[in-house]
């Protein structure tokens, strides 16, 4: 048996994918499974392409590339010029919101023969990607460029929330963004038909009924994934959230001071972390480290471990509330989004797959 090891629940997958396609459609938006957390696995793929999601999101044209699906595929981040060729045999949709990449793009699909649909992607506030909501000539040069390539259509508009700054769905961006489409519509005559208004993050609005009319559409990957939401950081009832499991094993187990001893630095990456003197402490180490995971989304599914942190190699944990634990013994953790991401495109994580047809 190798570890440190990742099991994909495709059961659970299919049953939260099915769950958030009915609340998006009730609440009368497409839902787009983001995929990216997941590099283009076939199997979990196969689950997506089974249920009622719209699309397939994407932003690795590596990952579109390779997809057998029917499905239209969105690439969901802006294009690097390398990648321009490539685009509009592999993905049917893109976010953009640079001209010049624009005007590239459009001469590509045009070379090709193909018709590809462009959503102008806003920055609403969280500062990532997209035409600032308060530069209103820089959204209509960009509109513009998408409208005078015959290959393109200004398909939608859509923007990224609690990506960056962490800034949460409310009314006044939802609404933002559904004035910007409507100044689209009016300056260029066209139906503009897709409003994306975000991501996991608005799954609370769509709950609770209170998503602006006009936002038609969402982009979502943590809640099929993880049933998580991370603006609020807490699990959404009904959801599954052990979807992908860690098992790790122990190489050490020993009594330690919890305190370094020593004057201090930073660690391996920089960070300068003074940890409280507790006392003696029955102290583990699993075989993997920061290289394959992201440990601050890591839950051991015993409670009464503790994960302390850890090195590019090394996991430490407490295990002085559990002292049954010996060497070569293996831990079972929950993964939350950031944990799948790591670990999935890690060539030092074996993959497993249960339920279903696995």
């Amino acid at each position: 048996m190798i570890y440190c090891r990742v099991t994909a629940d495709l059961s659970k997958l299919r049953d939260n994918l099915g769950r958030t396609a009915e609340i998006c459609h009730g609440a009368g938006l497409q839902f787009a499974a983001v995929t990216k957390c997941i590099s283009g696995d076939e199997k979990i793929l196969r689950v997506v392409e089974e249920t009622d999601c719209d699309m397939i999101a994407d932003s690795r044209l590596q990952n579109l590339a390779g997809m057998r699906t029917k499905k239209p595929r969105f690439m969901i981040r802006p294009a690097q010029k390398w990648e321009i060729p490539d685009i509009p045999a592999n993905a049917e949709i893109s976010f953009q919101s640079e001209a010049e990449t624009i005007g590239l793009l459009g001469r590509e699909a045009a070379r090709r023969g193909l018709r590809h649909k462009v959503v102008l992607a806003c920055d609403l506030g969280d500062l990532r990607e997209g035409c600032f909501y308060g530069d209103r000539d820089d959204i209509l040069k960009t509109a513009e460029a998408v409208v005078r390539e015959p290959a393109l259509e200004l398909y939608g508009v859509g923007m990224n929330l609690s990506c960056f700054g962490g800034v949460l769905p409310c009314e006044e961006n939802m609404r933002g963004l559904t004035e910007i489409a409507a100044m689209l519509r009016g300056r260029f005559g066209l139906p503009v038909p897709v409003v994306s208004g975000g991501s996991t993050v608005l799954i609370r609005d769509l709950l609770e009924g209170t998503v602006v009319p006009g936002i038609n559409h969402c982009r979502i990957g943590e809640l099929w994934l993880a049933g998580h939401d991370p603006g609020r950081n807490e699990d959404i009832p009904g959801f599954h959230t052990t979807c992908f499991t860690l098992e790790a094993q122990l190489i050490e187990v020993k009594e330690k001071p919890s305190k370094p001893i020593g004057p201090i630095g930073g660690d391996a990456f920089g960070h300068v972390i003074e940890r409280e003197d507790l006392g003696t402490m029955r102290r583990g180490i699993l075989a993997c480290g920061r290289q394959e995971l992201e440990l601050d989304s890591l839950i051991p599914l015993d409670g009464r471990v503790k994960i302390l942190g850890g090195s590019s190699d090394h996991t430490i944990v407490d295990l002085s509330e559990a002292p049954g634990y010996r060497v070569g013994d293996v831990l079972t953790l929950r993964m939350g989004y950031g944990a799948i991401l790591r670990a999935w495109t890690s060539r030092y994580v074996e993959r497993r797959y249960v339920g279903l047809e696995a």
